[in-house]
């Protein structure tokens, strides 16, 4: 009986030790897949932070594009008003060629001739004697004169507009120039834009999968971690059932060793009783006693020797 409980005792222990190895690889297991989980976690962090980031930039860049399609639209409305007046300018200029082609011959006369002229004629009139037909041929020639200033000063205003028009012509041309170099400006700055605007949409793409794989990681991780919790759990378990069996084994033994001592001392004070030898107080108890309260008095006696050792 003693072999067998001594192999059984000697099972439990191995299989206690092999639950402790048991127990202390699932532990270290779940302690690096915590440790992995935090990685995995910070990782992810910084992945959402720089995405975050990036859409920020969209949004920015959008902006700024939204603003120079704007900006664009009104240049090109202000160059389309410019062109309209510049093809009015341009009709114009033709009409003041026309016209001045035309008084070109009289915008050469002096003006300042022609007013001296008039002038003596009149100072003529008002200081001589004059016949009548000199006096209307004075006011033909100074009614003629009057209306070649006349002439001669629209020729030379129309000279003088053409040479105006011709000068608008010229920076309404400038203008135009300036407004389509700022429109092509923009317009490359939102192409630039636009490709940006790939190359960060491009990059979201990239970190959006790896964003999901890494909470899907950090999911079946810490599915993972729950699952050892309760293997490490349910082992504990069966090591705390074990230990108490091997606890019940060891109290079984300490009773038969009781029991066997209780027997051995029984048999000796039968012995002395039967040669008539005068028993102790002692051995009239051992006697006299059921073998149960002798093995509750030996364990009692013997913890509380073993309480006053320690």
């Amino acid at each position: 009986m003693e072999g067998a409980g001594e192999v059984a005792e000697h099972t439990l222990a191995e299989r206690m030790t092999s639950l402790r190895e048991e127990i202390k690889a699932l532990k270290e297991e779940r302690y690096s897949l915590i440790e992995r989980v935090r990685s995995l976690r910070r990782e992810r962090r910084r992945l959402v932070e720089e995405a975050r980031e990036v859409r920020a930039q969209i949004r920015e860049l959008r902006e700024r594009r939204r603003k120079l399609v704007e900006e664009i639209r009104s240049l090109r409305q202000e160059r389309r008003r410019l062109f309209e007046r510049l093809s009015s300018v341009i009709e114009e200029i033709d009409t003041h060629r026309k016209i001045a082609a035309e008084l070109r011959p009289l915008a050469r006369r002096s003006i300042s001739a022609i007013r001296r002229r008039i002038e003596e004629l009149e100072w003529r009139q008002q200081t001589h004697v004059l016949t009548p037909e000199e006096e209307k041929e004075i006011i033909d020639e100074i009614a003629r004169l009057e209306a070649l200033l006349e002439k001669t000063a629209m020729a030379r205003q129309a000279i003088e507009s053409l040479s105006e028009k011709k000068a608008e012509l010229m920076g309404l041309k400038l203008q135009i120039r300036s407004y389509g170099e700022e429109i092509r400006k923009r317009s490359r700055e939102i192409e630039a834009i636009d490709e940006r605007i790939e190359g960060l949409k491009s990059r979201l793409s990239e970190l959006t999968p790896r964003i999901e794989n890494l909470a899907r990681e950090i999911s079946e991780a810490s599915s993972r971690i729950d699952e050892l919790r309760d293997k490490i759990n349910e082992k504990v378990g069966m090591l705390r059932e074990l230990w108490e069996h091997m606890k019940s084994i060891e109290l079984n033994r300490e009773r038969e060793r009781l029991k066997r001592i209780y027997e051995e001392k029984r048999r000796r004070v039968e012995e002395k009783l039967r040669r008539g030898e005068p028993l102790t107080l002692e051995e009239l108890k051992i006697l006299y006693s059921s073998q149960l309260e002798e093995l509750e008095e030996g364990a009692y006696g013997e913890g509380e020797a073993t309480s006053s050792g320690g």
